[in-house]
């Protein structure tokens, strides 16, 4: 299996580093034996040795996989994007095939994406990666309820996507014909996307600090949701139908666009591959 790989290295890998030049030096001016000095420097050097590695594999497209790799961007991850390419002009990943037939996706039953975890430990399932991510982010909250309150949010946003794809408009669905599709979509954007919208806007202003925030007055793995579902519209065509059905959640939209200028997300955002969707 050949798998493309594409490696993002952000500047906080170097941050232990510092952490520990720092320590050394404020420990020699309080005239602490070297020999101490030694030896918190080297407990400090194996702590940031124990930092895991993470590799995200998916399909060569945004897709199931987007929404964590903005949590990565969000968050100043180090980890490595490995991705499935898919053949012009068609829909067959060659490499996909030969690591679902070695056995090598089996965590998520045959299927992408998949997160490894310093290479052998394995966690399948889009919104399970998302919220072991999130947590690690420091995108959960401070306690219990934080992070059951934010994952609720998720979750809505989880439930507006679901009720499109419902809708069954999408370019890969075949049992529509064009005119069917195109009588969902409206009645979608038009109608059911705004309803559903207003729903979760009420939701969210219970647990808002403030203008642009999903939970508290700081980053949460509910503000990146809101922010998938808004703004990282996978389909170009569905981008302003999208903003439009939103344009009386103030708050929604104040969050998403909050994230989309988040220096690294917006980072991530300008340079990643492109894709089909």
């Amino acid at each position: 299996c050949h798998t493309s790989v594409r490696t993002v290295i952000p500047h906080s890998h170097f941050i232990a580093t510092t952490q520990q030049i720092t320590c050394i030096l404020v420990l020699r001016a309080m005239k602490i034996p070297s020999i101490a000095v030694l030896a918190i420097s080297s407990v400090s050097s194996s702590v940031a040795l124990a930092i895991p590695s993470l590799e995200l594999k998916y399909f060569d497209a945004r897709g199931a996989a987007e929404t964590a790799r903005i949590i990565l961007a969000l968050g100043d991850e180090e980890y490595t994007d490995s991705r499935y390419e898919i053949a012009p002009g068609t829909m067959s990943a060659p490499e996909f095939k030969a690591a679902k037939e070695s056995g090598e996706l089996d965590a998520n039953l045959g299927r992408a994406p998949l997160l490894l975890i310093d290479g052998d430990q394995p966690i399948g399932q889009s919104k399970a990666i998302e919220r072991y991510l999130a947590k690690k982010c420091g995108l959960m909250g401070d306690s219990d309820l934080d992070a059951a309150q934010i994952d609720c949010i998720a979750e809505h946003c989880r439930d507006v996507k679901d009720a499109q794809m419902r809708k069954g408009f999408s370019a890969f669905n075949k049992d529509k014909s064009d005119e069917e599709k195109a009588e969902a979509r409206k009645e979608w954007f038009e109608t059911d996307m705004p309803v559903m919208l207003g729903k979760v806007e009420k939701a969210v202003k219970l647990t808002s600090g403030k203008d642009g925030y999903a939970f508290g007055e700081k980053n949460s793995y509910a503000d990146v949701a809101i922010f998938s579902l808004l703004k990282d519209i996978t389909m170009d065509a569905d981008k302003e139908d999208t903003l439009k059905a939103a344009e009386n959640c103030a708050l929604l939209v104040s969050i998403a666009e909050r994230i989309s200028n988040e220096p690294n997300v917006s980072k991530w955002v300008g340079n990643r591959p492109k894709s089909m969707f």
